[in-house]
């Protein structure tokens, strides 16, 4: 006896997306479509997850909207460009490697309309408005048929040795900045838009089939990766969760009808009453056999794996579960995207339909004119139910039919399920770029070291979204010119709402605050007690002075009111009557802003840079007049006067140093300037005019009568006097004296 047998595209599997290849007629069917010996099956979840570069590697067709990682079929080798950051007199420069990439990702072997997200390494790297969160150049080719080579490629590879992979949707990365990907390329994830909306169970079968099997409109799905190494093992892939029953006309033998069960069922394509072949010759067949397998050989649990949209196309599990005995679970891989409750459903379908097939039927029957074929539906009076004919075995004058009771799809609707968490990552624009220049007494990463150049930091910061920004030092006609390097991270910056008032910077300040609108929502500012004050924590610069804050209070909407302050830090007490509304607030902070190298600016003249963000149409500068205040000294301090008794007046202070930032009991702090050495200037009350001026090598001065005779005369009612410490590179800050007469 010839036999056919139905393959294992007939896994009988009900569910919402319905229909059924459950069964496959005819041998009429392309054998090249659904009969060749299996070998390779996909695509699997993992194989959508993990990018791979490996030859042979799989690229399935894409129908919807999908989450793929795609294959990279072309890579250069990483572009090293080296920068020279920092340096000056005493202190070495620091040469900083970056890296960036060139490469080509192939993401679908069918034609695709655009590209959505992407995710390195899990985090969101291109966003939904398309703006790119590091720096690259991006273009993408849609898997045309009469696409162009790509210009990148080609200019890289032999003229005539460039493919153009028609019929393979591409993304291509140029000059990709791979700073926070450990200079390496990182795993990429695409969001990859095949088609407008939703995609039919249909739609997908027949593109697969070539429009040989065609099924009424019915369920869709967001999105499928249909994957393998033919045809056939793309169709099962399919039927590996959802059921497909078709049936066919003897007399086509190019197309296969499907009807997909609905709630009523379809009508079957025979009925019989009992007419079974007893005999054939001295031969006796048979009776008619209804068997059932054991409760415990059919699946207890079934479970099935899918993408979920409501997570980022993150793989998702549903499950269902039957009462009773047994111990066996299926898990199936879907490759599509689709709702947690369509899911849900399947899987529901799937265990009770499994549950039902486990009772299998016998018979032989005439064979006559009626067409037996593998997947047709049957109905016997004396047998209850819907019968599924999976095997047929022709004899002489009569067939043989195995057959499994059927389980019709009853039309539930999705069932209510739960994706579970999601954390995304945030996808946040970086906005343009608000650049500062601190131009600081000391440097950040060793306030008591002995500065032999300036200290000059740009700090930057953008939306929330901002990460990072390259600094460039401006040309003559305002262009970028010399690289000076990248800022690494966006500081904490603002503006402030209102004025600093003047206070004693001796004594902390709890009566006063200063309102902080900080640069977006994202940002925040922390309270710190004592300890963490001694430590150097909340040191920030507004305008021109350097404080300590030890309350940061939230207004909301990324202001705070700073309160417990301490004013005057690293010698700028200067600043304190200097404040005005709106002067930039910059919180210290050694990770994120960037040195400009003494190589790139001289001290006391005036600089301009350039940052350019990755949502700049244009550079943003910023300048600063006289930078080098870590050359200067620090004013004086503790003034004391007093006339002699032969008229002579004797003016004294305690002297600071640029290296005194540690206070060390019973040591006189370090001079750090090549010879020590004071000026003082005596005016009249509030005039700016001097009337005297001399110089000293030690803390103190003696003003002679006789000096002091031709200022007197003038009726004044007293003195001031401005006291300089005479530093290797600059004049320090005065130090202002009121002297009564």
């Amino acid at each position: 006896m010839a036999t056919l047998v139905l393959t294992a595209v007939g896994t009988a599997i009900g569910g919402p997306i319905g229909g059924a290849i459950g069964a496959i007629v005819g041998q009429q069917f392309d054998q090249n479509i659904l009969f060749r010996p299996k070998r390779r099956e996909g695509p699997r979840l993992q194989e959508l997850a993990v990018q791979t570069s490996s030859y042979g590697s799989q690229i399935p067709g894409i129908y919807g909207r999908m989450r793929v990682a795609g294959t990279v079929i072309w890579a250069t080798d990483l572009k090293e460009t080296r920068s020279k950051q920092g340096g000056g007199k005493g202190r070495p420069s620091t040469t900083v490697y970056s890296y960036s990439g060139c490469f080509a990702v192939a993401l679908s072997s069918r034609r695709i309309k655009d590209i959505g997200r992407i995710w390195a390494d899990g985090k969101i790297f291109r966003g939904t408005a398309g703006d790119f969160k590091t720096g690259t150049q991006f273009s993408f080719h849609a898997g045309h048929e009469d696409q162009p080579v790509d210009g990148l490629i080609a200019s890289a590879e032999a003229a005539d040795g460039t493919p153009a992979y028609r019929g393979l949707a591409l993304a291509i990365f140029e000059d990709m900045d791979l700073t926070d990907y450990g200079n390496r390329i990182p795993s990429l994830t695409f969001e990859v838009i095949a088609d407008d909306g939703s995609v039919s169970i249909a739609d997908i079968i027949a593109d697969i089939s070539g429009d040989r099997i065609v099924l009424p409109p019915g369920e869709a799905v967001i999105g499928y990766a249909a994957g393998g190494d033919d045809r056939h093992a793309a169709m099962r892939s399919l039927s590996d969760s959802v059921a497909l029953s078709f049936s066919s006309d003897p007399g086509a033998l190019d197309r296969i009808e499907a009807n997909v069960r609905s709630v009523a069922g379809p009508a079957p394509g025979l009925a019989f009453d009992g007419d079974f072949v007893r005999t054939v010759g001295k031969q006796e067949i048979a009776p008619p056999e209804q068997r059932s397998a054991s409760i415990s050989a059919t699946p207890r649990q079934m479970s099935v794996r899918y993408y979920d949209p409501a997570r980022d196309y993150q793989s998702g599990i549903q499950s269902a579960f039957r009462p009773g005995i047994g111990r066996i679970s299926l898990t199936r891989d879907f490759p599509a995207t689709m709702a947690v409750a369509q899911a849900r459903t399947i899987a529901v379908d799937g265990l009770w339909t499994a549950y039902s097939e486990r009772a299998t039927l016998q018979v032989s029957l005439p064979l006559g004119s009626r067409p037996y074929r593998p997947g047709m539906l049957v109905e016997f009076g004396a047998f209850e139910g819907l019968w599924r004919i999976r095997e047929c075995e022709i004899g002489p004058g009569f067939v043989q039919l195995s057959l499994t009771r059927t389980s019709i799809n009853n039309g539930r609707s999705p069932i209510a399920s739960e994706s579970g968490r999601n954390v995304p990552d945030n996808d946040l624009r970086a906005g343009s770029t608000r650049l500062v220049l601190v131009d600081l007494p000391f440097a950040v990463d060793a306030p008591t070291a002995v500065s032999e150049s300036g200290r000059l930091y740009a700090a930057a910061a953008g939306d929330a979204g901002w990460r990072n920004a390259q600094l460039f030092a401006a040309g003559a006609d305002g262009m970028p010119g010399a690289f000076i390097g990248q800022i690494p991270a966006p500081t904490v910056i603002g503006i402030t709402s209102g004025t600093l008032v003047s206070a004693n910077p001796a004594l902390i300040d709890r009566i006063n605050h200063i309102d902080v609108d900080l640069d977006n929502p994202a940002m925040t500012l922390a309270f710190a007690d004592d300890s963490q004050l001694l430590a150097g924590s909340n040191i920030a610069l507004i305008g021109q002075e350097i404080i300590q804050f030890a309350e940061a209070s939230p207004l909301g909407e990324g202001q705070f009111r700073l309160s417990g302050l301490i004013r005057g830090l690293g010698g700028t007490e200067a600043e304190i009557t200097k404040h005005s509304a709106g002067e930039d607030f910059v919180l210290l902070d050694t990770g994120s802003m960037l040195e400009i190298g003494a190589a790139l600016y001289s001290p006391f003249s005036p600089i301009t840079v350039l940052a350019l963000g990755r949502d700049d149409l244009v550079p943003v500068s910023a300048s600063i007049a006289l930078p080098g205040r870590a050359l200067m000294p620090w004013s004086p301090v503790h003034p004391t006067w007093n006339f002699l008794d032969n008229g002579d007046l004797a003016i004294g202070w305690t002297r600071r140093s640029r290296a005194g930032t540690v206070w060390s009991d019973h040591v006189e702090v370090p001079l750090a300037e090549e010879a020590e050495k004071y000026r003082v200037e005596l005016s009249e009350e509030d005039s700016l005019e001097i009337s005297l001026s001399l110089e000293s090598v030690a803390p103190q001065a003696i003003i002679s009568s006789a000096q002091l005779a031709p200022i007197l005369l003038n009726n004044i009612n007293y003195l001031t006097a401005r006291i300089y410490q005479i530093g290797d590179n600059r004049l320090s800050p005065a130090l202002i004296v009121e002297i009564p007469l």
